[in-house]
């Protein structure tokens, strides 16, 4: 009994150019660790009243989570709007977060040291 020959695997690229810039890949995975740690302050942060915190009451644990991703995510994006300059990361979580959480603040400023 012969074998046909073996044929090379063909080679998958991604369609539409080339992967995007190793600096690009750095700064969504930063991100997404800064986005991650900030969810982790804003759970343990009892005194917030997630309810006035976005659009109505939070009734169940999957909203809660809800609604700490997303004010996680609007702090990474106020914080990026603004440079990541150190100076606007108090700002950024009083104008978010309608109080201030020290910690929120240092994910903040170690975040923005971090991009220099």
């Amino acid at each position: 009994m012969t074998h046909a020959p073996a044929t090379p695997h063909p080679t998958t690229r991604p369609s539409g150019g080339s992967a995007p810039p190793p600096r690009a890949l750095a700064r969504r995975r930063h991100r997404r660790d800064v986005v991650g740690e900030l969810r982790a302050v804003l759970a343990r942060a009892a005194h917030l009243d997630l309810d006035l915190l976005g659009d109505g009451p939070v009734r169940t644990r999957s909203e809660a989570d809800e609604r700490v991703d997303a004010l996680a995510r609007e702090l990474v994006a106020r914080m990026r709007d603004a440079g990541w300059d150190e100076a606007a990361a108090p700002c950024a979580v009083t104008s978010v977060l309608a109080a201030s959480v020290p910690e929120a603040e240092g994910v903040l400023l170690r975040a923005a040291r971090a991009r220099r």
